[in-house]
Parts: C-alpha cells; sequence; structure tokens
C-alpha cells in the first residue's frame, strides 16, 4: 500500500490569509474575526488558521 504523502502546510502572513479568505471557504470578516489576536506579520500555518477559522464559527 502506498503511502499518501503530505505536502506541507501552506505559510503566510496574517494579512495574506484575510486576503486568501476563499481558499479557505470562509468570508473575510470571519478569517479577520479568527486571526484578531495575532500580530500583523506573525507568520501562521494552514492548519493554525483553519483550526482558529472553526473555533471562531463555533466549531469545537
Amino acid at each position: 500500500m502506498a503511502k499518501k504523502e503530505q505536502q506541507p502546510d501552506v505559510v503566510k502572513t496574517k494579512q495574506e490569509w484575510i486576503l486568501s479568505a476563499a481558499y479557505l471557504e470562509a468570508e473575510r470578516f470571519e478569517v479577520a474575526g479568527a486571526l484578531f489576536m495575532a500580530a500583523d506579520n506573525e507568520q501562521l500555518s494552514e492548519g493554525q488558521v483553519k483550526n482558529r477559522l472553526t473555533k471562531y464559527k463555533g466549531g469545537v
């Protein structure tokens, strides 16, 4: 059985994630709200952003 290769997480700044909201299937204001406490120049991985976005939207 072949192993499924994991692609490395995409890393972007807070502003870049807000502009990439459609990629996350979210609205810009939702991404901005989820990343409110992050510093403007902080590098965030896709996994971190998705986790924060899920919590922001009321998920567990």
